[in-house]
Formats: structure tokens, C-alpha cells, sequence
């Protein structure tokens, strides 16, 4: 009896040394370049004289130019805040979601890859993805430099802390939440101050792809005024490229304001 417990025992010691050993496998098999980053969908952008809007589009299925990039931006951190590895496979696009899984296929030879977006780019015309160094080796371009591809959308992905650990939230967060921290100072764009709600709701509509845009009605002896406003923000920085991105729509009296 004594023998059969001390089986027992050793059988569920074993069981469960095995399966630590797995879990172990699978973690180390995780990238650690992408230890660190954040979901993110994004605000509208302005590039070289051109605006990006940055959505979730789960029919996303385009074909087009393929170019890699490498040695210019190994070890940087990507639009999402993860570390660029040229010797690593992922991707950069200027509007998926990040971070996303895309299949890649190369049209000339039908060789695919399932890869990570987790930058922006390529902003160079007719270009529809980046490759880093080792997806485009792998899909067979590396030496030509550019390649005619097919990008499909398939989910997004997962991210990680910066200990590796899986962070389980599914939703995208908006833009800089990740920044909300207590008494940090935040800014917000002013966009202008109306009186008709006529306005407003034109300006409104040509405003709706950025994440923070709110109206404010205020009582005032002329009457209603509507502030429209986009924010909280929590990076200066990231508020005066936002700030040019809507002055380069057509509204040149935006002013930013410390909340």
C-alpha cells in the first residue's frame, strides 16, 4: 500500500515537472523583441504631406509592393513600443492595428508567412508593407528589395510585459492610455469655440477618426458656445504631431491647452 502511494506520488511529481517543462518551451519561444509593447489602434497621422487613419479592419486583404527594412532601425523601438529585430520575422503598416498578425504571400513564388505588425510604415509610395530583413529573406526578396505580395488581416496579437508575461486584455486601448498616470500633467487640442451647433456637427464629422474628440457646451451671455476639443493627452510630444496632423486639415487655429 505504502509502495503504491509513493507511486502515485511520483507519477503526479513527474506530471507535473512535465508540464513546467512545456510551459517553459513555449515561453522561451516568445520573441522577447516584442516584450514591452502596447495595443494601439492610433490617431489620424501626417506624413510627408499625407494624412493616415489608422482602423481596425478585419477584411483587410490588399495586394501590392512589399519592401524590408533592417540595420537603419535594429534594436529601436517600433510605433508600438516594441524593440525592432532585422533578424527576427514582423512587420510595419501604416493603418492595421497594432500589434496584428498578417499572412504575407509572395506572388511570384507562393511562399507565405504568418508575421507581426508591430510599426508604421513603409511611407514610401506604392508600397503596402515593410518586411523586417529576415521575413523578406525568408519569403525569397531579400536581394531584389521589393516584392508584388498579398497581405491578409487574421486577428491580433498578443502582448507581453516586459518580463514576458502574456498581458490578457483583448480589447485595443486608445491611444496613451497606458500614460493615465496620477498627477501627470495632460493636454488637450482646442480646435475652436462656435456658436452654431450647424458647425459643430460638420466639423465633427470631418474630426470622427480621432480617438478624443469632445464637444464642450458652455452658457455664455451671447448664448450657447460649443468648444471642440480632442483629448486628454499625456505626451507633448505626440499632442504637437496631432496638433499639425489637424492644422494640415484645414483648421489653422488650434491651440494646445495644459489641463
Amino acid at each position: 500500500m505504502l509502495l503504491l502511494k509513493f507511486i502515485s506520488l511520483f507519477l503526479v511529481i513527474a506530471l507535473v515537472n512535465c508540464s513546467l517543462n512545456n510551459q517553459s518551451q513555449i515561453y522561451k519561444k516568445i520573441n522577447k523583441s516584442f516584450y514591452g509593447g502596447i495595443y494601439k489602434v492610433g490617431d489620424p497621422y501626417l506624413i510627408d504631406g499625407k494624412i493616415y487613419y489608422p482602423r481596425i479592419d478585419k477584411e483587410y486583404d490588399e495586394i501590392g509592393e512589399a519592401s524590408w527594412y533592417g540595420e537603419k532601425f535594429h534594436n529601436k523601438l517600433t510605433a508600438n513600443g516594441e524593440t525592432f529585430n532585422m533578424n527576427k520575422v514582423s512587420a510595419a503598416h501604416r493603418t492595421l492595428p497594432l500589434p496584428s498578425k498578417v499572412k504575407v504571400t509572395n506572388l511570384s513564388n507562393n511562399k507565405s508567412l504568418v508575421m507581426r505588425v508591430n510599426d508604421r510604415g513603409p511611407f514610401t509610395k506604392d508600397r503596402i508593407i515593410d518586411l523586417s530583413m529576415r521575413a523578406a529573406e525568408l519569403l525569397g526578396f531579400k536581394e531584389k528589395g521589393t516584392q508584388r505580395v498579398r497581405v491578409q488581416y487574421l486577428s491580433g496579437a498578443n502582448i507581453y510585459d516586459k518580463f514576458g508575461n502574456l498581458v490578457t486584455k483583448k480589447k485595443f486601448i486608445k491611444q496613451e492610455n497606458y500614460l493615465s498616470l496620477k498627477n501627470q500633467d495632460s493636454f488637450s487640442i482646442v480646435v475652436g469655440s462656435y456658436k452654431r451647433i450647424e458647425n459643430v456637427e460638420k466639423i465633427q464629422i470631418k474630426l470622427k477618426n480621432f480617438n478624443k474628440l469632445s464637444v464642450d457646451k458652455r452658457l455664455s451671455s451671447n448664448g450657447d458656445i460649443y468648444k471642440i476639443y480632442i483629448g486628454p493627452y499625456f505626451n507633448k510630444d505626440y499632442v504637437l504631431k496631432l496638433q499639425e496632423t489637424i492644422n494640415f486639415m484645414g483648421f489653422k487655429d488650434t491651440k494646445i491647452e495644459k489641463n
